[in-house]
């Protein structure tokens, strides 16, 4: 796990290594263990390395083939890259270390650009051809690692994060990426929030070539909507088979030892339940609570780390401490972002850091087996909707009733159902936007020609668009959300808060889930296996059941959530109004201040609006850095 950069020079000259000097130490962060930078005639590559995999000086980066004529910078991890390096040497490779990294040079030699199907990992490289005067750069099948470029006077700029660039090139605001931050919490690749500075997406690679680039998209897999040929035996049989191979090989591709995060919920259980197996000495496992009951679970945790017999470390995230750090997560972040778990995550990271390098997490489960309750949702509305006279009622008076009771999830209920009668091809943006800004609170809280500059980007039709381009049938919006939430939402939100907060403390984090042989078989499992009959993440319960403790399996899902709208009640009002009610501030160039103040008046009342405040505070803040 590391941090990369690079320039290219289009007429073929040697980059200015003091701007390639500012680009490393930008992202120092991610790899403090060790630093390289190599110059070439078109080319200069830096490298910011955190040593897992060879922890001598044989690894450090760039790296160049036996040859001499291709070098690599790498961030993420190859998991079997055992087995390729085996598969290699039969080829007659021939290596010099013990890396990953090494690995994947040689398999472009021996394949070319379909090196990338046969890694499974995660990754974010670049490779660059003495010979060629070309350079191949490719990010992995579900966006764990980041990779972002700009061209600049011509010339190539590439990074692990936006910061890098910004240290070189001018960065203004994207306002289209803006209106899509509005209703998805996040910016969605290849757009970052700044013009002319782009995302490499997901499952994707670049090849740069005299000024010339093509990108192009390899394997990518789609939740399937039939019936499964093997029977629930056979199935939970192979689930539990690829899961205990995705944690056994991320515990063996490491020289240093692997913890892993714990919350009471099935996913972390779940990778310690199997983890704790595979490991000569206790497991190191690490909680982040909260004083406020609803939010705390260190309990749950404390119990399973003694079910599991792990070394257990819990942590208390107080409120002065997450509002502290505040505004240092959002300028880390670089681009528009406002998930506010990724505070204490941030706090969870900085102290497991303190003690290990690497770290299992449970991100991706909810996904691959339908663990989110707005899956219900989606399937009740379409009940509801479906059904002629209190379908038509419901449509129009739900936003009413919950507006009158300050309940927003009933008003979002609402909303859902009356787009799934009048445009269902809308309905799952605007059930996925109300949880921020949906079309009708755009329409009221942003200023028309804010809205009107931006309208081919607007979030609810952006979410309609990457649906409508899966394979699932049209039919299915269940199939159509679970994509999405896929191949959008994990890769440009949840990678991006777990990637930002513990490479910003040199902490490797390893996600079995999402792991490529586990995603194929998720995939592939039928809906009615995943979410039905008000039951979530049905085949994966099942298939744990009598592995992980059953009140785990049968407690509801909590999420790693934070008191917002109490902390606008209390401690951020005054920083609020400062920064989105003031006239000159740069939020006010885009939003109606009265309404703005109404939301404020409205959460207050009890409301809970705390999301979308946060959404224009984070964005405040970020306009503030970004706008003089």
């Amino acid at each position: 796990m590391c941090g990369i950069a690079g320039i290219l020079k289009k007429d073929g000259s040697q980059p200015d290594e003091g701007l390639l000097k500012r680009m490393q130490q930008a992202i120092h962060h991610r790899g403090p263990d060790a630093q390289g930078l190599r110059l070439f005639s078109g080319c200069g590559l830096v490298h910011c390395r955190l040593s897992i995999i060879d922890l001598s000086p044989a690894g450090a980066q760039p790296l160049t083939d036996a040859s001499g004529r291709y070098w690599i910078v790498f961030n993420g991890e190859i998991y079997n890259y055992r087995e390729l390096r085996s598969e290699l040497e039969a080829r007659g490779a021939t290596f010099q270390t013990q890396t990953d990294t090494e690995v994947i040079i040689e398999g472009y030699r021996s394949w070319g650009t379909k090196v990338v199907e046969r890694l499974r990992g995660m990754f974010a490289f670049a490779i660059w051809d003495t010979q060629e005067q070309a350079l191949f750069m490719a990010r992995d099948h579900i966006g764990k690692k980041p990779l972002f470029y700009t061209i600049n006077t011509g010339n190539f700029f590439f990074a692990s994060e936006l910061k890098a660039l910004q240290a070189v090139c001018p960065a203004n605001v994207d306002w289209d990426a803006v209106r899509l931050f509005l209703g998805l919490q996040y910016v969605p690749s290849p757009k970052t929030g700044f013009i002319g500075i782009e995302q490499l997406p997901p499952s994707s690679f670049l090849i740069w070539s005299k000024g010339n680039i093509q990108i192009k998209t390899y394997t990518v897999q789609h939740i399937s909507v039939v019936d499964s040929l093997l029977s629930e035996k056979a199935s939970d049989a192979e689930l539990l088979h690829r899961f205990e191979d995705a944690v056994r090989i991320r515990l063996l591709a490491s020289d240093v030892p692997v913890a892993a995060f714990l919350s009471g919920g099935i996913d972390s259980a779940a990778i310690v339940a199997f983890a704790s197996k595979q490991v000569s000495s206790p497991l190191k496992t690490f909680t982040m609570g909260f004083e406020d009951g609803e939010f705390d679970e260190r309990d749950q945790a404390q119990t399973l780390a003694k079910h599991f017999g792990t070394d257990h470390h819990a942590f208390l995230a107080k409120p002065e401490d997450l509002l502290r750090i505040a505004d240092e997560v959002i300028h880390h972040y670089d681009a528009p972002y406002a998930d506010s778990s990724a505070l204490p995550l941030w706090l969870l990271a900085e102290q497991t850091a303190k003690q290990v390098k690497v770290v299992l997490t449970g991100d991706g489960g909810d996904e691959l087996f339908g663990g989110y309750r707005r899956y219900l949702h989606l399937l009740r509305g379409e009940q509801i909707a479906r059904t002629p006279l209190f379908g038509s009622w419901a449509g129009r008076n739900m936003r009413k009733i919950g507006t009158w009771f300050h309940d927003t999830d009933i008003v979002r209920m609402g909303r859902y159902i009356e787009v799934l009668r009048t445009k269902p091809s809308s309905a799952y943006g605007e059930l996925f936007t109300g949880a921020y800004f949906d079309s009708q609170d755009l329409s009221h809280v942003f200023k028309p020609d804010f809205l009107k500059q931006t309208a081919p980007s607007d979030a609810v039709e952006y979410v309609s668009n990457f649906a409508s381009k899966s394979k699932s049938m049209p039919e299915s919006i269940l199939a159509q959300a679970m994509n999405f939430d896929l191949y959008s939402y994990i890769s440009d939100d949840l990678n991006v808060k777990m990637d930002r907060a513990t490479m910003r403390f040199g902490l490797e984090a390893r996600s079995p889930f999402l792991d490529q042989e586990m995603l194929a078989f998720a995939a592939q499992l039928p809906l009615k296996e995943k979410v039905a009959h008000g039951k979530t993440k049905i085949a994966l319960k099942r298939a744990l059941k009598g592995i992980i403790p059953d009140d785990v399996i049968q407690r509801q899902k909590r999420g790693f959530q934070v008191p917002l709208a109490v902390w606008f009640r209390g401690p951020l009002k005054q920083a609020f109004a400062e920064r989105c009610l003031d006239q000159q501030a740069a939020l006010a160039k885009i939003v109606e201040l009265e309404e703005v103040k109404r939301l404020v008046e409205a959460n207050d009342a009890g409301a809970n609006h705390g999301n979308r405040l946060w959404m224009l505070y984070s964005l405040a803040t970020w306009l503030n850095g970004h706008i003089s």
